[in-house]
């Protein structure tokens, strides 16, 4: 398990070239930062992440924003209310079917399908999708 400042670390230096950015507001409006390190292993490198509401195909989560991570392993989906316990979904990249995103006029979407679950974060802001998708091209198929 990684520690909370390794992982703030990491995210402080995926934003540093964002002045518009604080990672103290990032923490503050998006509460899943705070349970990350309970979840990465040591050796996981944060390469991305992006914020969007969840649409799955078998419809067994919970709506609302999730966090959405890629780090050098695998991708992992945070839901993290303030009521309720956290939910983590770990999603390893040989079970990645496919990865297909779509660019709109005001939000962009990621679509991530593998044998049990299709997941589309289907409200990525523009800013975010342009942040994230260089990190997520790679994983595209």
């Amino acid at each position: 398990m990684l520690s909370e400042s390794a992982v703030k670390s990491q995210i402080l230096s995926l934003i540093s070239h964002l002045p518009h950015i604080n990672i103290d507001i990032l923490y503050l409006y998006t509460p899943e930062f705070k349970i990350l390190h309970q979840y990465l292993v040591e050796d996981e490198i944060i390469q991305g992440y992006t914020i969007s509401i969840l649409d799955t195909k078998q419809k067994k989560y919970s709506g609302g924003s999730w966090l959405l991570v890629l780090t050098n392993k695998k991708f992992h989906l945070f839901r993290n209310p303030p009521f309720t316990e956290a939910t983590h979904i770990p999603i390893e990249f040989n079970a990645i079917k496919s990865c297909t995103t779509k660019k709109g006029w005001f939000f962009g979407k990621i679509y991530i399908e593998t044998e049990a679950e299709t997941f589309g974060l289907v409200q990525v802001g523009k800013k975010d999708y342009s942040f994230f998708l260089p990190a997520l091209t790679p994983y595209l198929k």
